[in-house]
């Protein structure tokens, strides 16, 4: 059971209250204009889908961050990898799908290059252990950690950037996604 702390007793207060609201304008209008049967089955279902977006949006929250706030890295040849964290901030059990997403012309390097130049990278996901992954179950109030695996691509350009959104999707609110930007420059190793 979810701790009843002030913010949660405000929001089930609203959503009481918004529910109240809507229902009484029902009755009135009901009365007064005499809805049709169609019109008065569009307003129930508006008061159940509101019911259901309200209780998903607090059952699915999360945070994820790379640790100690470390979203930039150079990557040598031979690859290197982030450790993220994701925690379920939410009020209910919850799983995580993992993707990732070259972002290059939505974001800005580091050092003020011009994105043009930037390059894709390879990107997979494991757990501690190394184990390979694609998602992360989750109770509420549960942090873990997780690596984000980067891999140069053979033919890459040496000294570019490249930006990479990391996204965690809820399975059970598909509409929720938490997500990150990684930014990674691929190091020249004859100048290390």
């Amino acid at each position: 059971m979810k701790p009843k702390t002030t913010l949660n007793l405000f929001k089930n207060f609203l959503a009481i209250e918004l529910k109240k609201h809507i229902l009484l304008f029902l009755a009135f209008a009901f009365k007064k204009v005499s809805l049709k049967p169609s019109m008065l089955f569009y307003a129930i279902i508006f008061v159940l889908n509101s019911s259901i977006t309200y209780s998903q949006s607090s059952s699915c929250k999360a945070t994820l961050q790379a640790e100690k706030n470390r979203f930039t890295q150079s990557v040598p040849p031979e690859g290197t990898s982030y450790t993220m964290q994701i925690s379920n901030t939410g009020s209910s059990n919850s799983t995580y799908t993992l993707s990732s997403s070259n972002v290059n012309s939505n974001c800005s390097n580091n050092d003020g290059s011009n994105v043009s130049g930037n390059v894709n990278l390879n990107i997979s996901f494991s757990d501690i252990a190394l184990n390979p992954i694609s998602e992360i179950s989750l109770s509420p109030g549960e942090t873990v950690s997780f690596f984000v695996n980067v891999k140069i691509p053979t033919g890459t350009a040496v000294s570019k950037w490249n930006c990479t959104e990391i996204t965690a999707t809820a399975t059970a609110c598909s509409s929720y996604k938490v997500s990150t930007i990684l930014h990674t420059l691929v190091s020249d190793p004859n100048q290390e």
